[in-house]
């Protein structure tokens, strides 16, 4: 059979065993049927994500930034739940890494844009070798991070690939659409009775103590899941109006750079980029979030149409 190539080099699989392309969420998890990690004796590596760090970006301006408070790595919920978080959090690790990757080629080709033109100019004795010079190494630079994201864009489908169990790695994603998260979330008391009503297929069921400590962990996870997704919709709010903002700022050094006012556009967009960059993982962070509290009560999402509690 015929081999496909995701890269120069690197072979992935066969077309009669290839992936839909482009991937779903949901097609993604249905590959876990068929995962040997779903056995609780296989133990499941954990690696950190490339992109979404969510308690960083939570609480990144505020003194938890620095401690381990509200710091949730997994859940605790039966292996394959385990599981399922892992593929929804490296999907989403996959469409950051090529977010990342084309902003990091527009922003080396406006960079090369502008050193070719400035060479031109120092060879009409128009500018001097030390501003030619400087912008050479700002594109140099580009460059070179434009390399490291398509590196990362590798390891993050192989991170992916290894979470579904696949024997290749997934080209084109379909971003999925996000849960409809309410402003004003369930009370806690009514996600407590729902995971007091669940037991994780992870809880010993022949050691009490030891169940009702994995039941007191569940409890204080909701509690820890419900702050992180209070922050993360005050930073939704905040990033969108910033993000409005760089627009305009866009728009503006565009201009003044094609009427030539100004040779640096790319700080203009390297700050949109960012703030565009950081709107994504806050919709996906609050999306893992969401998807790991209807874990923890038995309703996974992305699964089959569930209700909230």
């Amino acid at each position: 059979m015929m081999a496909v190539f995701l890269a120069p080099g690197l072979v992935i699989a066969s077309v009669a065993d290839a992936l839909p392309d482009p991937l779903t969420l949901e097609r993604a998890l249905q590959e876990l049927q068929r995962h040997p990690r779903a056995d609780a004796s296989v133990p499941i590596p954990r690696r950190p994500s490339l992109y979404l760090d969510c308690r960083q970006l939570a609480f990144s301006n505020s003194q938890l930034s620095d401690n381990n408070a509200l710091a949730i790595d997994d859940v605790v919920v039966g292996p394959l739940g385990a599981q399922r978080l892992e593929v929804i959090k490296r999907f989403f690790d996959v469409l950051l890494a090529d977010f990342s990757f084309a902003t990091e080629s527009e922003a080396m080709a406006v960079a090369y844009v502008q050193y070719d033109r400035a060479s031109a100019r120092r060879e009409l004795g128009q500018l001097s070798e030390l501003h030619v010079a400087e912008l050479e190494a700002v594109y140099q630079d580009l460059l070179h991070r434009r390399v490291a994201s398509e590196a990362s864009q590798q390891l993050a489908r192989s991170l992916l690939a290894q979470a579904m169990a696949a024997d290749e790695l997934p080209r084109n994603l379909t971003p999925p659409r996000l849960p409809e998260i309410p402003d004003d979330l369930p009370a806690r008391e009514v996600w407590l009775a729902q995971v007091d009503r669940h037991a994780p297929d992870s809880a010993p069921a022949d050691a009490s103590a030891t169940s009702e400590a994995v039941l007191a962990e569940r409890r204080q996870q909701v509690n820890e899941l419900l702050l992180r997704l209070r922050v993360l919709g005050a930073a939704q709010q905040s990033v969108r109006v910033e993000s409005a903002w760089r627009d305009l700022k866009l728009d503006q050094s565009r201009t003044l750079y094609e009427l030539e006012v100004t040779a640096d556009l790319g700080y203009s967009m390297s700050q949109q980029t960012r703030t565009r960059m950081r709107e994504q993982r806050i919709g996906y962070c609050r999306a893992l979030a969401w998807a790991e509290l209807h874990e923890l009560i038995g309703q996974p999402l992305w699964i089959a149409d569930t209700e909230s509690p």
